[in-house]
């Protein structure tokens, strides 16, 4: 049975950990190319709800999840137990220190890379299988950047665009817009590594 990505925000247990909405979180997995049996690295965990999505679609994969922070580590396991999701493991790191050991992977998920795009792209090149796909979420431009410039000469083809998202919110008999915050996606797929995009 196929399974179609978009838990609402509000099935989360989040705290005040930042969290990625649910209509990103949908072009995220779209973009990931999650199947039944990826294997998939989420880096920046946070609330864990991007890896709680991959785990759900990749029910005969697994999904790595890294996240430095305690209070984001508690809240993952929470979240874990919540969905009854068992095919993911949690990492507490600063990426890339926990990613020297993974297997190949299908997929990364760049949310958070405290400043160190650069090696977690390395280990990321390193680890995806040819074919792999690889995305990243920026919510500033400075990120959105890093990631363009980062992939340049690399063997990975790659495209990215912005989303901007508004929501309907009632208001008497009327309904308003409420917009979420833009957000930068890029997603790249590794290449042969003699190939490169330039």
């Amino acid at each position: 049975m196929r399974h179609f990505f978009g838990i609402p925000d509000d099935e989360f247990i989040r705290g005040d950990v930042p969290m990625t909405k649910c209509e990103i979180r949908k072009a995220v997995m779209n973009e990931a190319r999650i199947d039944e049996d990826s294997v998939v690295l989420d880096v920046g965990a946070g609330t864990g709800s991007i890896s709680i999505e991959a785990a759900l679609g990749a029910p005969k994969g697994h999904v790595y999840a890294i996240e430095r922070f305690d209070k984001g580590i508690e809240l993952i396991h929470q979240n874990m137990e919540k969905f009854g999701v068992s095919n993911m493991t949690v990492i507490k790191s600063k990426a890339p220190e926990g990613m020297e050991d993974l297997p190949a992977l299908d997929a990364v998920i760049i949310g958070g890379s405290a400043g160190g795009m650069g090696v977690i792209v390395d280990e990321a090149q390193r680890l995806l299988k040819v074919g792999g796909r690889l995305v990243v979420t920026a919510v500033t431009m400075e990120t959105g950047y890093t990631i363009l410039k980062e992939l340049k000469g690399r063997p990975f083809s790659y495209e990215g665009y912005q989303m901007a998202i508004s929501r309907y919110r009632k208001a008497g008999p009327y309904h308003l817009l409420d917009p979420l915050s833009p957000i930068f996606i890029v997603a790249a797929t590794k290449l042969d590594e003699g190939d490169n995009n330039g």
